[in-house]
């Protein structure tokens, strides 16, 4: 999109991790990029770039503050503009060895174990993957299960605002509100439909792959399969060019209507 390509996201990607190992490499274990970029189905100008980063000792408060006052200043050098659009454009969490052996860190927590796993990527130090003990099954399914309750609670509580919204001409919003609430609908979607796969064993990330995974899965689910389908066919016109009016606001309805039929399966 625009003066964004997927080098100039591997530029600044780069150069973050460049000057965090400058001046703290003594303290980390290792440093990964995770989800789009990743995997490498990131869209420039649409996409968030997450960085995950494993300590050798437990300081992590402070660093982590360290950590995202580098990514802020990335941010202000090549993604000015996007940060109205993104509520992060780059985002930074830390955790550490010991919470990782312990089995208390993020990244073995259901779904964000299988996404890190499975599609992370090691940029600095040496690869950790192998002493995150894997949750469960059952850990697994109660891990989503809360997740969808959050998610299916947050929707109620726009739900409101949702059904306000769509008498309300999209004109009167800027772009970029526009282009946040678009961002938000596709995430809805396409978030949600992973963590109730990862519930039901099965484990997928990206957008194409989780729309295929959930219509194999839920193929007699006619209205949830055609809108992941549909959100799909308009994820990919996103990428390239604006949605209309119309399609708008098909997303941001449906994206309600997704979230709670996933939570009557």
């Amino acid at each position: 999109m625009g003066k964004y390509t997927k080098n100039y996201y591997l530029k600044a990607l780069s150069e973050l991790v460049d000057d965090i190992v400058a001046k703290y490499a003594v303290k980390i274990k290792a440093i990964y990029v995770g989800g789009s970029v990743a995997r490498g189905d990131f869209v420039p100008g649409r996409s968030d770039i997450d960085i995950y980063a494993v300590l050798r000792e437990d300081d992590k408060d402070e660093i982590q503050k360290r950590f995202e006052a580098e990514a802020r200043r990335i941010e202000e050098k090549y993604f000015e503009d996007l940060k109205p659009v993104l509520d992060e454009v780059i985002g930074v969490t830390v955790t550490t060895l010991e919470e990782i052996r312990n089995g208390k860190s993020f990244l073995g927590k259901g779904f964000e174990y299988h996404n890190f796993v499975n599609s992370g990527k090691l940029l600095f130090g040496e690869d950790v993957r192998e002493l995150i003990p894997k949750p469960t099954l059952k850990e697994e399914r109660e891990l989503a299960h809360e997740a969808l309750n959050h998610i299916y609670e947050m929707v109620q509580k726009q739900e409101r605002w949702f059904k306000w919204f769509r008498w309300i001409p999209l004109k009167l919003f800027s772009k970029n509100k526009k282009e946040r609430l678009t961002r938000q609908a596709f995430s809805l979607i396409f978030r949600t439909a992973s963590v109730w796969l990862c519930g039901n064993g099965v484990y997928v990330s990206g957008k194409r792959d989780a729309a295929k995974a959930f219509r194999d899965k839920c193929s007699r689910e006619r209205e949830l399969y055609e809108i992941v389908s549909e959100a799909l066919r308009l994820w990919e016109k996103w990428a390239v060019a604006e949605l209309s009016v119309k399609e708008m606001k098909w997303l941001f309805n449906n994206a309600l209507k997704f979230v709670k039929g996933l939570r009557c399966l």
